[in-house]
């Protein structure tokens, strides 16, 4: 007898326990899979995304991604406002085009690039001259209207040169390298990790200033449409969260974050190898969710966002700078349920 009641109150205490588990479980069937476009582009900016899919941060929050990539920002802007995708990373210039034109709104800062947009000059140039003198009389390499002329007018501020007398060739970013290797151009900007050649080729070039050093913030931030936000904030929230996640696994293993990014290279079809990816990986701060948040509140974002706008303002391309504080406004909530998921 004694040994048929401990049989039955086992039995009863795994009938409990198997009821007590039943609601989460039932609870997860409960919440579908969310399913969901993010944009990106075939270079390094777009490491993040792809290893938060890579690494299953998507599928774990319940989501499924499919990353579309673009050949640039711009040109998921049309896509983007006939809602076609989501969400993903798309640089701070038509992010705030988006947050103007359809509500596309911010959601943290993915990566800080102040380190990263360089301006470099040929020594010939600088030999028996300044960095002020050769800005304010030579020939100079940028792209019009981007995150590089917002570093390359915050330099010539540093150097006490008036932007408005610089001589800027309009070029795209392969033909602005070209330009100062062949001395077509005595300085111009560049990034990583396509001047990886012309930042180690100390005898021909200098990098004289950056947007660290001339006090200008370039960020790149997480986005979401406000169509996505609006009806499925939960899942927006558990974008942001991966995301930030894939950030912080970059950060936290630098070697480890070299092999991914190897990988990433490979399944992208970017041109990379071992010396492109620790390189580049030193000059691109990678923010985490914290650190994105903190920002947000303290008006970091805004303000960054700000001075890229009154670039393109300056350049003619905005009339006026959009309401950036209603996109940091908008983008706030998002972020900080993103947050909670993590209690």
């Amino acid at each position: 007898m004694k040994i048929e009641r401990r049989v039955f109150a086992a039995a009863l205490a795994i009938a409990a326990a198997a009821m007590l588990a039943q609601p989460s479980t039932v609870q997860a069937q409960a919440t579908p899979t969310v399913h969901m476009i993010a944009i990106s582009q075939a270079n390094e900016g777009g490491f993040p995304l792809w290893l938060a899919k890579k690494l299953g941060y998507f599928q774990e929050n319940g989501l499924d991604v499919t990353i579309k990539y673009f050949p640039n920002g711009g040109a998921a802007l049309a896509s983007g406002a006939a809602n076609d995708w989501q969400g993903g990373w798309i640089g701070s210039p038509p992010s705030i085009t988006g947050w103007a034109k359809f509500g596309l709104i911010p959601i943290g800062t993915m990566m800080k690039e102040d380190r990263n947009i360089k301006l470099i000059m040929r020594n010939d140039a600088l030999k028996g001259s300044s960095p002020a003198q050769v800005l304010a009389t030579k020939p100079i390499g940028s792209v019009p209207n981007s995150t590089w002329a917002q570093v390359l007018f915050a330099c010539a501020k540093h150097f006490n040169v008036d932007p408005m007398k610089m001589k800027v060739v309009p070029l795209d970013p392969p033909v602005t390298r070209q330009s100062l290797r062949s001395g077509e151009v005595a300085s111009g900007m560049t990034d990583s990790s396509p001047d990886i050649d012309l930042v180690n080729d100390k005898a021909n070039f200098e990098v004289v200033c950056d947007g660290k050093i001339a006090g200008t913030s370039v960020i790149d931030p997480w986005v979401v449409t406000k169509k996505f936000a609006s009806e499925n904030p939960a899942a927006a929230a558990r974008f942001a969260e991966a995301a930030f996640r894939a950030d912080e696994a970059i950060m936290k293993d630098r070697e480890q974050a070299v092999k991914w990014l190897l990988e990433y290279y490979k399944d992208a079809g970017i041109d990379g190898n071992e010396a492109k990816a620790r390189y580049t990986l030193g000059y691109r701060d990678y923010q985490t969710l914290d650190q994105a948040l903190a920002d947000m509140r303290s008006g970091a974002t805004e303000r960054a966002l700000t001075e890229t706008a009154q670039v393109f303002v300056a350049g003619g391309a905005y009339d006026k700078v959009p309401d950036l504080n209603g996109a940091v406004k908008a983008g706030l909530p998002i972020l900080e349920a993103a947050k909670k998921l993590r209690k």
